[in-house]
């Protein structure tokens, strides 16, 4: 198996805080500790509501679950933890004898759906969760139903006797859904080292992951860009790659890494926004780092799946490669586009209207249902938020719904407290300059790292190591964004080698402080002829009301350029951080994404990342 480079912290050994650790907190406390939507979500098991064909709901249980398994990894919160025992048990009862754990009926089947993609995230979910089982016993009854569910699978789809195709298990986006349950079975192979497992994984990689093109060959050879393939549903290919890095830690052909880090580059070079997605035209690469300044296409852009499936698939680059470069992708998506999709002001949801199909592929309009934890669509022009609920589905006849985006916000918000600071073999890695504290015992001692920063509001970052001695690298991300990046340890100017964009310090650490200092001015971004606003790893956003969100700007600022900003404080509505920049047609007022728009039950709840230029 594939040496991983950096390790992510196990349950208990770090914990974000500030703007960060409260959207971790929100999470659980607003979502992730009901019981009776877990409840719910694994009666779709029972129901079977998906034998229509058109439904999706069986991807909700095991999706939550990922993202509930790393929020108590990035936690280690004792009654989340007894949460997901109790529902994983409610689970255990709908296996059936012959293995099957499904939303569909087994006369409708891998016939066209989205079966087997539900079926991945049941597998994925019970998987994320063995990583933090504490019970050997427990862990052992998961894995078994884990294999009978694999077991019914690869009997009934791969090659020879009356097996189906995997593309012929789904009409949708050339099979790509189905074909992203690449990722289970090659962790499911690790677990147990059966070699059916990795045989079934084989097939999956020799299709190319797709019924009309082959992924893998085309981002080997860079011939096309992902908006220019014949399928360019973002997150479902995402998620096939993440099934591609498990496959390459596991068969370490060196072409399977490169063709997902080549995928990755070709998404941030033509389908990456300012926010940190992807995907102008609802949920579909679309060359979207031009796209971005133009209005919502169908209403709606860049959906949250899209957001956390990117961010995790760069955090396991990172874990890889050692190559900063991920982490700051993560932190761009992280601290704009997933943190503006928390609904942390708990707005009621009253204007989203949420669409859906019932069977015979009717789409009905749902104008009123119950507030969700997560907006689903972050707008970039002169529109508002909570415009609709993405990936809907009605649930327990109709008096309740759940969503894609929904349950999968969990794990993006757990990922910003899980990438902060990270171990590796020499030493420890800090990615994120936020409010973290960080405990490990690798390195024959109970050694400690504690980092105070705050993206949106401080120019630098203390860190207080306690190394008890011991010697190891303390590895500290020099960010692009970051001016005049100097450290200190112990008042002292500190050097040493650039490796991956980290500088890398290694001496014997005992009880020393270090300070970071750097500048984040606010920098101007020129694009079709509009203008938007960053300061650091931020993106500002005016807000309708802060000022006239659609009136022209007067500024003459180039490309990357600084801009002459004044800080000031917000007393409209609470935000991270706000700005008035003078324009020769008057003053502009900006504040963080990340709390732009987010009373999005009022009338009065437009924002813009790019402004008009007069």
């Amino acid at each position: 198996m594939k040496n991983v480079t950096l390790e992510f912290p196990a349950a208990g050994e770090s914990r974000l805080y500030g703007y960060g650790g409260e959207m971790i907190e929100h999470t659980i406390e607003n979502q992730l500790l009901d019981a009776e939507t877990w409840a719910l979500l694994v009666e779709q098991f029972r129901v079977q509501d998906d034998s229509d064909n058109y439904g999706w709901r069986g991807e909700y249980w095991g999706k939550m679950m990922r993202g509930a398994s790393l929020t108590y990894r990035a936690t280690k919160n004792e009654k989340l933890y007894a949460v997901l025992v109790a529902t994983i048990r409610d689970l255990l009862t709908t296996q059936e004898k012959s293995g099957r754990i499904s939303s569909y009926s087994e006369a409708t089947e891998f016939s066209g759906g989205w079966d087997v993609w539900s079926r991945k995230y049941i597998m994925l979910g019970l998987m994320y969760f063995l990583d933090v089982c504490k019970s050997k016993a427990f862990a052992k009854t998961i894995l078994h139903c884990i294999k009978r569910q694999a077991n019914y699978i690869i009997a009934r789809i791969g090659e020879g006797g009356k097996r189906k195709s995997i593309f012929d298990t789904s009409w949708n986006v050339g099979g790509m859904n189905s074909a992203s349950i690449l990722e289970p079975f090659v962790k499911l192979y690790v677990l147990t080292n059966e070699q059916k497992y990795l045989d079934f994984a084989t097939y999956l990689v020799n299709t190319g992951l797709c019924s009309d093109s082959n992924l893998i060959s085309l981002c080997l050879t860079k011939e096309l860009y992902p908006y220019q393939f014949t399928q360019t549903k973002a997150y479902e290919m995402m998620s096939c790659f993440e099934g591609l890095l498990e496959y390459y830690k596991v068969v370490g052909n060196p072409d399977h890494l490169r063709v997902v880090q080549n995928f990755v580059d070709m998404i941030v070079e033509t389908d990456y926004t300012l926010i940190g997605c992807s995907g102008c035209k609802h949920e579909y690469f679309d060359n979207s780092s031009k796209t971005q300044t133009e209005p919502a296409v169908q209403e709606v852009m860049q959906e949250t799946c899209v957001t956390v499936t990117f961010m995790k698939l760069c955090a396991k680059l990172l874990s890889l490669t050692g190559d900063a470069k991920y982490a700051a992708y993560v932190e761009k998506s992280g601290l704009n586009a997933m943190y503006g999709a928390v609904n942390n002001e708990k707005q009621k949801m009253l204007r989203t209207p949420a669409r859906t199909w019932l069977e015979g592929g009717k789409m009905v309009v749902v104008n009123e249902h119950e507030p969700f934890p997560f907006d689903s669509y972050s707008p970039l022009y002169q529109e508002r938020r909570g415009y609709r609920v993405g990936g809907f589905q009605l649930l327990k006849g109709g008096e309740r719904g759940y969503s894609c985006c929904v349950c999968i916000g969990s794990a993006g918000t757990a990922i910003m407290g899980l990438f902060a600071v990270m171990k590796g073999a020499d030493g420890v890695y800090v990615n994120l300059y936020n409010d973290c504290r960080f405990k490990t015992t690798a390195f024959g001692e109970k050694v400690s790292v504690d980092v105070y920063a705050n993206p949106y509001r401080y120019q630098g970052a203390k860190i207080n190591v306690n190394g008890k001695g011991q010697t190891f690298t303390l590895a500290l991300r020099v960010p692009a964004w970051a001016e005049d990046f100097t450290v200190l340890v112990n008042g002292e100017k500190a050097s040493g080698e650039k490796k991956n964009g980290y500088l890398l310090l290694r001496r014997a650490w005992g009880k020393d402080k270090i300070t970071l200092r750097f500048k984040t001015p606010v920098k101007a971004v020129v694009l079709n002829k509009k203008i938007a606003f960053t300061q650091g790893p931020i993106t500002l956003s005016r807000d309708c009301r802060l000022d006239d969100i659609a009136k022209p700007v007067a500024i003459g600022a180039r490309n990357g350029k600084n801009v002459r900003a004044k800080r000031i404080k917000n007393t409209a509505f609470h935000s991270n951080v706000a700005y008035e920049i003078t324009t020769k047609a008057g003053k502009i007022t900006l504040c963080d994404y990340a709390q732009a728009g987010k009373n999005y039950d009022e009338e009065n709840s437009k924002i813009t990342v790019w402004q008009d230029r007069q």
